[in-house]
């Protein structure tokens, strides 16, 4: 098991390798960085089953990773990947899992200036089968409602300027998604767009004109066993956008265009015209926003982007309406960064953009914060959806405290045929996935008393539910976690954990109380 997790780690990293031979500079200088952590747990619910079917017990975690790190002129690479092993004492619980892999890789580089550009991602990570099972918070040996999830994507793109009149870009995107789960094996996609905007001619009025086509091959299970079947869905769009620049602060603008969509739906329209008007207004370099209000296909559709920073605070606003699928959020993730929230952040105290980086990663290894702030679950799914989603994010920071809150609310509602994850949830569950809403926030407070300690409380809650049928779950934690830099490589970590919760499957109630301790170097 062990040897095929790691064959699939290498494969994922395919992409990346046929980056690197085109795009390394023979004179850059590689950072190598071997790490190892060490915890032991102790938790009165290791597999975090039902009240009546917990059991308790020592967990010990050795996890050995590396860094890879590429910073030049043309080039920008950066790969992270560790190695999770867990060994119980006595027997193995129920609900509880051996080992499991992360990977999060990105290449941006210039092949060729001013012409030839490359981007690519890998990933490996452990995503929550369902919105409506137990939800994973710092107890990651739990395998129950937990899948393996794989992706790449590798994007080479031209650009070129037509003089002063407008400056082009074509893009071509091949990417993959695959899991461990029977019912959502592996889908493969490919995307052409282009993009054409106005050049240094036009001063007053402004415009862009962008037109795209993707191609998505499933492998879906059959129906009752045998041979596995092949599903191929499609989109294209076209769009105009005309913007009047008012003032140097204020654009006001009109958009018009075609969306469409091929797949096998429970009715109602998958094509149609799309238009509607737009703002973006920066009145300084450390606000911006950007709104879009009109109408496509499936409605009223509407966007916005808001963004303010000052000296000691943070703030992200985000709603976006859009069809979508589980794959196609795992290839590219809309939830609110934590390392950006707190690049943004930190920018005053540290103007070096890789010093600041590298900051902000110790920090968040500090202070035990997750890589994204609260966000709601990519369950998964072989159906389209449409999705309406609203983001929130705060930071702000003071002498020795740290603050983050974030809240989201997501609607789902399902637009493909339920026969394509007949397989993934089973007769009974037929409906699990046909609308669903979600509502969560969370919020940390890092104090450092001394310039090698910080305390952490960090406390998270979401619920959901479902629009078809009477069911729900919820989810609550609450960690305290005391960490302490020993050396500039050694950091230790206690973490105090109280989890609970109740599962939309059988409305099962489970709770979770947990003593942890860390350390990790970095040799």
């Amino acid at each position: 098991m062990t040897i095929t997790m790691a064959k699939r780690g290498r494969l994922a990293l395919l992409p990346l390798a046929a980056g690197l031979c085109a795009a390394f500079p023979a004179q850059a200088a590689w950072d190598f960085t071997p790490t190892a952590a060490a915890r032991a747990t102790y938790s009165d619910n290791v597999g975090l089953q039902a009240d009546d079917r917990a059991d308790s017990g020592m967990v010990l975690q050795l996890t050995p990773g590396f860094q890879l790190l590429n910073h030049s002129q043309r080039f920008d690479f950066s790969l992270d990947y560790a190695l999770s092993l867990y060994e119980y004492a006595g027997a193995r619980r129920n609900g509880a899992q051996r080992h499991n892999q992360d990977l999060n890789s990105q290449l941006k580089s210039r092949l060729v200036e001013d012409f030839l550009y490359l981007d690519a991602q890998a990933g490996i990570h452990q995503q929550a089968t369902s919105a409506f099972g137990p939800l994973q918070a710092g107890n990651d040996y739990v395998r129950s409602n937990r899948t393996e999830v794989r992706t790449y994507r590798i994007s080479p793109y031209l650009v070129h300027r037509f003089g002063a009149f407008a400056n082009g870009q074509l893009r071509y995107t091949h990417d993959s998604v695959s899991t461990d789960n029977a019912g959502m094996r592996r889908s493969d996609g490919n995307t052409i767009s282009a993009q054409l905007a106005s050049g240094a001619t036009f001063r007053r009025f402004l415009w862009d004109a962008t037109a795209s086509r993707s191609v998505i091959d499933e492998q879906l299970p059959s129906i009752g066993g045998g041979a596995e079947r092949q599903q191929t869905t499609s989109s294209k769009a076209a769009n105009v956008n005309l913007r009047y620049v008012a003032t140097p602060q204020l654009n006001l603008g009109v958009y018009g265009g075609y969306d469409s969509y091929d797949f096998s739906s429970v009715g109602g329209a998958q094509s149609g015209a799309a238009y509607g008007g737009s703002l973006q207004w920066t009145p300084s370099a450390r606000t911006s926003v950007q709104a879009t209000a009109g109408h496509r296909f499936y409605g009223p559709s509407y966007s916005l982007a808001l963004q303010h920073r000052s000296r000691g605070t943070v703030w992200n606003i985000g709603y976006s309406d859009s069809v979508s699928s589980t794959r196609s959020q795992f290839v590219l993730p809309q939830a609110i960064d934590t390392a950006a929230m707190l690049d943004n952040l930190f920018r005053a105290q540290i103007p070096d953009a890789l010093l600041r980086a590298a900051a902000v990663q110790a920090y968040i290894q500090a202070a035990g914060l997750p890589p994204a702030l609260a966000t709601s679950v990519n369950f998964l799914s072989n159906r389209y959806s449409l999705n309406k989603q609203l983001n929130a994010g705060l930071a702000w920071q003071l002498a020795r405290t740290t603050t983050t809150f974030s809240m989201f609310k997501t609607k789902r509602q399902m637009l493909s045929s339920q026969q394509v994850d007949s397989v993934l949830l089973g007769n009974t569950l037929s409906t699990l996935n046909d609308n669903t809403e979600q509502v969560g926030g969370m919020a940390s407070i890092s104090y450092r008393p001394g310039a090698q300690t910080v305390a952490t409380l960090l406390a998270n809650a979401s619920n959901v539910k479902s629009l078809s049928d009477a069911r729900s779950s919820t989810h609550r934690d609450l960690r305290f976690n005391l960490s302490r830099t020993y050396s500039t490589r050694t950091t230790g970590i206690v973490e105090l954990r109280h989890v609970r919760g109740s599962t939309g499957l059988g409305g099962q109630k489970y709770t979770e109380n947990a003593l942890s301790a860390t350390l990790t170097t970095r040799f």
